[in-house]
């Protein structure tokens, strides 16, 4: 995906305070919040977010493109998630999975 792409889709989101890595992932200084958007997959690859990561109320079955590491909270409650694959290596705070 290229950095035009990547900001494209950052501008849709409302992500803001965010750096692209060399492998395409993204890192945030702030929270994500891509609650209740009937997405079906993680729209970019994320890296680092420091503050909450909020993809509950979709439609996502696979957590592919998800973070390595949430300095706050983890919500991905009502989803079609299957698989604990790609579930970040670290959370710091709570993790909210309900299905």
């Amino acid at each position: 995906m290229s950095k035009q792409e990547i900001d494209r889709i950052c501008k849709k989101y409302y992500i803001r305070n965010y750096t692209i890595n060399p492998d395409g992932s993204i890192d945030v200084n702030g929270n994500v919040e891509l609650g209740s958007l009937n997405l079906d997959k993680i729209p970019l690859k994320f890296n680092i977010v420091s503050g909450y990561f909020n993809i509950s109320n979709n439609y996502i079955t696979s957590l592919e493109g998800c973070l390595k590491y949430v300095g706050d909270s983890f919500h991905c409650n009502y989803n079609k998630i299957s698989t604990f694959e790609y579930f970040p290596n670290k959370i710091n705070k709570n993790i909210y999975m309900h299905k």
